[in-house]
């Protein structure tokens, strides 16, 4: 009689490369050896290593009454938390959203638990989801998670923009192979290299995706907009990629993810929604149906005091223009830092993928023992698909040019 208590299904689950837990170890060996860089965990940061937190937001959070804190949230939460998120989240287009298509918006924790629920309920199990070459690791969990996998190609083109022609590519074959494509794209502010497509590129994105449509072939697409609050853009210009949506053909399903964590340095929260549109009443139906019922069956509902902060931000000018205020400081030091980064490395003649935003600049080795070899050195980066992430949202300025020298003796 086998004694492996775990199920048959369950034996493949071991976490190789863990982002919280290299980031725990990082903070441990940063108690021992002071000379330690830490770039490891997408968390803001200030110059003097205390977390960004948004003042208006710890302000409301001391606020918040017993019933905002302590009581159950609805599942599907207040109407005036998911209103305020597609407001937000799509700003100037949000009237084009609103008279153009069918939505329906579910809270779920944080970004991870919307892209969780989305490659679970919309893939059969054995299926791929298609993704660009660079990702952010927990991707594969997530999938992984749902009893499917995911599929690649190569992210970027000769002249380093998105590569349109692989990914076209690609999802014709997948589609023709699964009789389905679902495709997740995190843009803008990519984790991890920091690429920010442009309008362009999405309206070709969008273009492949119709075609595909028109064979009769289910469309999903995934947008995971985590880091679209500091593409380093005022706010409506981050946004003007969603005008490109209009032209969707009307049963593809398109799910935005959104984060709470990310936008109000809220991680600890773990706030987010799916966001579902589609022009096609019958797929916003079907997507509301099971999204409830995957919040119920997993997790139940949100974090109550996390989205009646958020709730309260989205629904008053005051504290929105605030918010953004401080957005505009959050975002200065990422500027510094990656404008820091891109001279140092240009110095050391250290290539880095295209960086236009976000908590992360990464770069390209084929050292296969990098992690341990800078580990050495009293540096942790987090290793991913054949590239090294480093989180300059974590990464003061006195360590970036110290840092650029030791990468560039090892990758």
């Amino acid at each position: 009689m086998s004694k492996n208590i775990v199920g048959k299904h369950a034996e493949y689950k071991k976490l190789e490369s863990n982002i919280l837990q290299i980031s725990q170890e990082a903070k441990a060996q940063k108690k021992k050896y002071p000379d330690v860089i830490d770039a490891t965990v997408g968390m803001l940061h200030h110059e003097n290593m205390d977390v960004f937190k948004f003042q208006v937001v710890d302000e409301i959070l001391k606020s918040l009454s017993d019933e905002e804190t302590y009581n159950y949230a609805p599942v599907r939460g207040k109407k005036t938390f998911t209103e305020g998120v597609l407001n937000w989240v799509f700003d100037e287009n949000a009237p084009m959203i609103k008279n153009d298509f069918k939505y329906s918006i579910i809270p779920t924790t944080g970004g991870s638990g919307a892209i969780s629920n989305t490659f679970y309920n919309f893939n059969d199990f054995g299926q791929k989801i298609l993704i660009p070459g660079y990702y952010w690791s927990p991707y594969k969990n997530f999938a992984l998670e749902a009893n499917v996998d995911l599929e690649t190609y190569p992210m970027y083109d000769e002249s380093n923009r998105f590569n349109i022609k692989g990914f076209k590519e690609k999802a014709f074959a997948l589609a023709k192979e699964q009789g389905r494509l679902c495709t997740l794209l995190n843009d803008p502010s990519n984790n991890p290299t920091g690429l920010c497509m442009k309008k362009e590129d999405w309206k070709e994105v969008i273009k492949v995706l119709n075609e595909i449509s028109d064979t009769g072939v289910p469309v999903i697409l995934i947008h995971d907009i985590a880091y679209i609050d500091y593409q380093l853009k005022e706010t409506k210009l981050s946004r003007e990629i969603f005008s490109t949506y209009k032209d969707l053909n009307e049963d593809i399903l398109t799910v935005v993810v959104f984060s709470g964590s990310k936008s109000f340095s809220m991680y600890g929260f773990r706030v987010g929604a799916q966001i579902g549109i589609s022009k096609s009443q019958e797929v916003i139906d079907h997507f509301t149906r099971v999204g409830d019922y995957s919040v119920r069956g997993r997790f139940s509902s949100v974090s109550q005091p996390g989205m009646s902060l958020i709730d309260k931000i989205f629904n008053s000018e005051e504290y929105k223009n605030r918010f953004k205020e401080e957005l505009v400081e959050a975002n200065k030091l990422l500027e510094d830092r990656a404008k820091l980064f891109k001279e140092v490395a240009e110095l050391q003649k250290l290539e880095i993928l295209p960086y236009s935003g976000g908590f992360f600049i990464s770069m390209k080795t084929d050292n296969k023992n990098i992690f341990e070899d800078l580990k050495k050195e009293h540096v942790f980066v987090i290793p991913m698909q054949g590239i090294i992430r480093v989180a300059i949202s974590s990464l003061p300025l006195k360590d970036i040019p110290e840092l650029v020298k030791i990468l560039k003796k090892h990758v």
